[in-house]
């Protein structure tokens, strides 16, 4: 048998394509080309792009929205997707579009203080998104009242709280004042008064319960501004750093403060800082 020569093969495959193209000029193809396209690069609907914020709320249950978190800090592992996904699974629900757009482990990242450095409470993390999403606004700072309001009373509030007892395999567990929103410094005190590594289930149960009491506090702050009741509460230091605060002020994010206007924020110095009004020659 002949086999073709390699300038037969050539001039077959130019024949092909002059009278592919001149098929194309006559319109012999133009119906079949968009058809093709069509099939092989269906056309996908384009999504409905999302509203600006804030994004609509209606009134959720405290309580129902503090035992979600609490069953899923057990089941998803995780303080980050325990507050959000608590909150934002009862949206779904109730309000639907926007909130259907949001991926359920967006927030799994926050365990452990951000990928287990030990810096921001998971729980207050994955809380603060959702309050922004539902009160952020451009003409006030609700949102970042709420906030502040939340880490705030969190450094103050002795962990686990009894709220979810009924739900817990170990109830009435040792409760600790977190001191500081970092999840390092109210993990460790805790541990380290109750006698347990952060890898027992004593530790994982005291988190469930405060990622659920995390949750109770920003559903109800949330609840009341939509009903007109939110009235942020002023910032006030301890006794221990109000002349720290006095000297280094603002005490406010919004920098209206008076002093030297050297540090940010209202978490408390002496956990982290020295006195220097107390052991001269020691800098803050």
């Amino acid at each position: 048998m002949k086999l073709p020569s390699e300038s037969t093969i050539t001039v077959s495959r130019r024949d092909i394509l002059t009278g592919s193209a001149a098929l194309l000029a006559a319109g012999g193809l133009g119906g079949l080309i968009p058809a093709y396209a069509a099939a092989v690069s269906p056309r996908a609907e384009v999504p409905a792009p999302a509203p600006p914020l804030p994004w609509k709320w209606v009134k959720l249950d405290p309580l129902e929205t503090g035992r979600r978190a609490y069953r899923l800090y057990l089941d998803k592992g995780g303080c980050g997707t325990a507050a959000y996904l608590s909150i934002l699974g009862m949206l779904k629900e109730k309000v639907g579009y926007p909130w259907t757009t949001l991926p359920d482990m967006m927030m799994h990242h926050a365990a452990a203080g951000y990928g287990g450095h030990g810096t921001l409470c998971g729980a207050l993390g994955g809380a603060a998104c959702i309050i922004s999403l539902a009160t952020f606004s451009e003409k006030n700072s609700i949102y970042a009242q709420i906030i502040d309001r939340l880490f705030y009373w969190y450094a103050d509030q002795e962990f686990p709280t009894d709220r979810f007892d009924d739900i817990s395999s170990m109830p009435r567990q040792i409760r600790v004042k977190a001191k500081s929103p970092l999840c390092h410094t109210s993990v460790s005190s805790w541990t380290l008064a109750a006698g347990e590594a952060v890898t027992s289930k004593a530790k994982k149960e005291r988190c469930a319960k405060t990622a659920g009491e995390v949750v109770y506090n920003v559903t109800h702050y949330i609840n009341e501004y939509f009903a007109g009741r939110w009235t942020p509460a002023a910032w006030k230091p301890s006794k221990q750093i109000e002349h720290c605060v006095q000297c280094h002020g603002p005490d406010d994010p919004q920098h209206t403060g008076t002093g030297m206007n050297q540090q940010q924020g209202h978490m408390e110095c002496l956990l982290c800082h020295q006195d220097h009004t107390k052991a001269a020659g020691t800098a803050m």
